[in-house]
């Protein structure tokens, strides 16, 4: 399996981090004029406007069985995680809000494992590995190395990273078409 990723792979991937990576520094700067509420209300009204237009194309092809599972899904990946980094970025910098979204792969491994019956290869186990130790990492760079508290807008991030793994595992398993 040594295939080369193509170029539009590649660009992908780059403009996808762009867009991932920035958007934690775009919700602290929108926070200085707008209320957490008004950011998440933003972004869930911003990430609906972009995908109607693909939506409204596929809808025909829903089934109706899968209504309610879209829903979830959509308050899971969407509606509740932008007001959970709005209300976290209050008190939190988009540096550190960014690098505990990080955790997001290592707790969809560990969803997927304990309520899925996910299998994982060495691989994948080696590289979640391998993302946790620079997450800790990088927590404890931008803490001076202590770990005298913990602030509890950190566990609004978590929080929404536990939803986002959970909807992920949740689109795999119970929406796979």
């Amino acid at each position: 399996m040594n295939e080369k990723p193509s170029y539009t792979a590649v660009g992908l991937l780059i403009l996808l981090s762009l867009i991932w990576g920035t958007s934690f520094i775009l919700i602290k700067k929108a926070l200085i004029v707008f209320s957490p509420q008004e950011v998440g209300a933003i972004r869930v009204s911003a990430a609906a406007l972009f995908l109607l237009p693909m939506a409204l194309v596929r809808l025909k092809e829903l089934h109706t069985e899968h209504y309610w599972k879209l829903f979830v899904s959509g308050l899971l990946g969407i509606f509740f995680p932008a007001f959970l980094f709005a209300w976290a970025q209050t008190q939190l910098s988009s540096s550190v809000t960014g690098i505990f979204n990080s955790l997001t792969p290592l707790i969809t491994m560990a969803i997927g494992t304990l309520f899925f019956n996910q299998v994982f290869r060495r691989e994948s186990i080696l590289g979640i590995i391998i993302g946790l130790v620079g997450t800790v990492i990088l927590v404890l760079a931008n803490s001076g190395g202590s770990i005298s508290g913990i602030n509890v807008y950190a566990l609004l991030v978590l929080l929404a990273c536990l939803l986002y793994s959970i909807n992920l595992n949740f689109i795999k398993y119970k929406i796979p078409d």
